[in-house]
């Protein structure tokens, strides 16, 4: 997918930490532990640092490790003692499908609190109504699933967090809990995802209390006729102020803190302007993105794709629905694929599962048509 991102002081960011990363990475390898595979990824990145090429694109050889705009931007808010760690686990993240190989548990995991979501957005999946009026589709994730879930990836040495998944995960009642929970267990790169339509003072105090390493806020304009069109039931004046809020907490309350904020939108309109989204956003958050509209929103009716690239998702996360149903994918929001249940197996055991093995096997040998709804999948 391509995206169109903008990043504050990017050159800037790009000079200060070329500078410091080849010497973090060397110090590292003679100092710390590492495995016989974590050393060969730290030369290979040493290999991309020295030679300069530090752009924002995603280097397609895992020969080189070409940091992108993202990765600059955690290095940069967090101590350089999480710095190979991080880097490591961003090298398995992005060149597990290259490397053929499937790790020991998912690298990168989605929690997600709730199915349920307070907009209609006309891009989603929650405007059809055959998932989001299924009232078995439709819940809140028990607070034993979720410590269990959090604990086991801690447990596994997992790095990536995100709570967010198909609904707004703010509506969950135990939200804060959550972010004070999964704060403590000190992941190296935690995420959420939200409307902002729910934020408020303490809820943004438990964030920023909490470490979340990047908080996203899915805005796609600047003025309220054209984003009240596109995140249908929000009102934009309500959300312009939680951002400002959630900025003005962070700047007073929180002013060395490693969380980034961003600004993510969906190109659904023509009249949609890059240029002028980054300037409206950037006075109150760190990066902003607009990301293409492509036909995933309703899967199950999109007209077979016939493609025989093998899906990097399949490798790289796992998505754990609130009621404790396992998914390769997002793109599949009804669950065809399901892959296990975290009520009944360990994540580890449904990583390595027959299904989701089979799932990795067909796409390997080209034969991802043979999978619905992977076969009209434009990802």
């Amino acid at each position: 997918m391509k995206l169109i991102e903008f990043v504050s002081d990017q050159s800037k960011l790009r000079k200060e930490i070329f500078n410091r990363a080849y010497n973090v990475l060397s110090k590292d390898s003679e100092k710390k532990s590492f495995s016989s595979e974590d050393k060969d990824i730290i030369n290979t990145i040493k290999k991309t640092l020295n030679k300069s090429k530090i752009t924002k694109s995603v280097s397609a050889s895992i020969d080189s490790f070409i940091i992108t705009p993202q990765e600059l931007h955690w290095m940069d808010k967090n101590n350089e003692n999480k710095w190979s760690d991080y880097l490591i686990h961003r090298y398995k993240f992005r060149y597990a499908k290259k490397l053929q190989k499937v790790s020991d548990f998912p690298p990168y995991l989605l929690i997600e609190p709730t199915s349920i979501c307070n907009l209609r957005c006309v891009m989603c999946f929650q405007v059809d109504e055959t998932f989001s009026k299924n009232k078995s589709l439709m819940g809140l994730m028990s607070w034993e699933l979720f410590t269990s879930v959090v604990d086991q990836a801690h447990e596994n040495k997992c790095q990536a967090i995100t709570l967010a998944s198909r609904g707004e995960p703010t509506l969950h009642k135990k939200f804060i809990e959550m972010l004070y929970y999964i704060g403590d267990k000190k992941f190296l790169d935690t995420k959420i995802n939200t409307n902002a339509t729910r934020l408020n003072e303490k809820m943004i105090h438990a964030i920023l209390e909490s470490e979340i390493s990047n908080v996203t806020f899915s805005v796609d304009a600047t003025d309220a006729e054209s984003y009240e069109k596109i995140r249908v039931r929000g009102k934009f004046d309500k959300v312009l102020e939680n951002i400002k809020l959630f900025n003005q907490i962070r700047e007073k309350f929180y002013p060395n803190t490693q969380t980034t904020t961003r600004v993510s939108g969906v190109a659904v309109d023509p009249k949609q302007n890059p240029e002028k989204m980054e300037k409206f956003w950037s006075k109150y958050i760190d990066e902003v993105a607009i990301v293409p509209n492509l036909p995933r929103w309703d899967s199950y009716n999109n007209p077979r794709f016939m493609s025989s690239k093998v899906c990097n998702i399949l490798y790289e996360r796992m998505y754990v629905w609130w009621d404790g149903i396992c998914n390769p994918c997002d793109f599949d929001y009804k669950s065809l694929l399901k892959v296990g249940d975290a009520n009944k197996n360990t994540l580890k055991e449904i990583w390595h599962g027959e299904k989701f093995t089979l799932y990795r096997k067909l796409h390997e040998s080209k034969k991802r048509s043979t999978i619905n709804p992977c076969d009209r999948c434009p990802i």
